[in-house]
């Protein structure tokens, strides 16, 4: 397993200041709302709770956004790890079209937060998407179909356009998505937490909850050193642990991702300050940080064992797209645990009895994470009922073993696809 206490270091550890640990409860805590997990969604809850005047308590396992929402690639995006057609076929175009707008308000939650305290967060704008085997029609066709259909903002690039800014033969035409952004995901986490204290919330870290139990009207919520005694329970812990709340536990699946950074470079190919990304299925994700170094994500996997030899695993899937990059040494390597639902959109809901959910984000969660943050704190301090829009992506069984097996074999017969694709097109040209 995967072991986020062991001395392995992520370069946004290395890049970040946490400051002192938060301490857990220490006896019996009364507050309106308890939050479970420190992630982006749990964070932005806490947040969004206490500007409406909310008092909350946000209990953490371990470290604020120890877990995927401080070791990810820091694409921030509209949308959803569904695309949009799956989502429109499932719910209708209007109401696609009112979710899409929905992620679209968290995307620019993130960069208003970011913008308002600590600009320096963001490392970069705009968004690459690179397909990997020529097709100039089908790829003009999804970028006119995103403007007309969602009104998202996005240009074509033809194949000289694309080598221009990441010069691989690897690459043909691309879309670039203006509105898109990334940043340093762990220091935007800890800025939020730390909004959040401002506003009155209490956050504790080394205080995983235990048990949640009803007691009348309200909700017990167990730790090792005390309790808090709350009406609401909102339960943000993805796939980090599938038993506090069994109904969403059994919804979800866990996906491992790794991600590698370089030396500081010096190099001519990645000619762009802009997230980039390719069009194989469990594509490589990747952009330059600071110092000039490369961050290099992908290789999306079931099994959450941490693969033998992991930099140069990623090295080579980097080199097979840059062979000209030589020899680049990585100092850092780690994997990120993601959480996905069957229907690879988020679960954000409620019991009607007090205790809510906004989990899954299914690695795209930086814009997502938001959007279910506010949804909660909207739904319980105004009775809002928007997060209702979720409702038809509901808790369905992932299959236990049985799913992430079938997962798996998913991911591998979308490789094939993707090799047999660009095959073709080595063949064409």
């Amino acid at each position: 397993m995967i072991d986020v206490n062991s001395s392995e270091v992520t370069w946004y550890e290395a890049t970040a200041s946490r400051g002192p640990v938060r301490p857990g409860p220490a006896g019996p805590l009364e507050a309106d709302v308890c939050v479970i997990g420190g992630g982006l969604a749990g964070l932005t809850a806490a947040l969004e709770l206490a500007r409406r005047g909310v008092s909350v308590v946000l209990l953490e396992a371990k470290r604020i956004a120890w877990g995927a929402s401080g070791r990810n690639g820091g694409f921030v995006s509209n949308g959803f790890a569904e695309g949009m057609d799956a989502v429109a076929a499932r719910v209708g175009i209007e109401a696609a079209r009112a979710l899409y707008q929905l992620s679209c308000f968290g995307t620019e939650f993130v960069r208003r937060e970011i913008a308002e305290s600590d600009p320096s967060i963001k490392m970069g704008e705009g968004w690459l998407g690179c397909i990997r085997y020529s097709n100039a029609e089908a790829k003009r066709a999804s970028v006119q179909a995103m403007t007309a259909t969602y009104g998202q903002e996005m240009q074509f690039l033809d194949v000289a356009e694309t080598r221009a800014l990441v010069n691989s033969t690897r690459y043909f035409q691309s879309s670039y998505d203006p509105t898109a952004f990334h940043m340093h995901p762990l220091r935007y986490a800890l800025m939020i937490a730390d909004k959040a204290e401002k506003a009155g919330a209490r956050l504790c870290e080394n205080a995983p909850a235990l048990s949640v139990n009803s007691e009348g009207t309200g909700h017990r919520v167990k730790t090792a050193g005390g309790e808090v005694r709350c009406k609401h329970v909102v339960h943000c812990v993805s796939s980090l642990d599938r038993s506090i709340h069994p109904p969403t536990g059994r919804a979800i699946l866990p996906v491992a991702t790794y991600v590698a950074v370089t030396e500081p470079l010096t190099q001519n190919v990645i000619r762009t300050r802009s997230a980039i990304s390719d069009s194989r299925r469990a594509g490589n994700y990747y952009r330059l940080v600071d110092e000039d170094r490369l961050l290099w994500g992908g290789a999306i996997t079931t099994r959450v064992s941490e693969p033998s030899r992991l930099a140069e695993r990623m090295k080579r899937d980097m080199l097979s797209v840059f062979p000209s990059l030589g020899n680049p040494k990585i100092d850092y390597a780690w994997a990120g645990l993601m959480g996905y639902a069957r229907h690879f959109m988020p679960l954000i809901g409620s019991d009607g009895q007090g205790q809510w959910w906004a989990t899954a984000f299914g690695g795209h969660g930086m814009n997502t994470t938001a959007m279910g943050g506010i949804l909660m704190a909207r739904a319980i301090a105004q009775k809002d009922d928007e997060y209702r829009r979720f409702a038809p992506f509901g808790l369905q069984w992932a299959g236990g073993p049985f799913g992430r097996i079938g997962v798996q074999a998913g991911y591998w017969a979308m490789q094939i696809r993707d090799r047999l694709d660009e095959r073709r097109s080595d063949k064409a040209a």
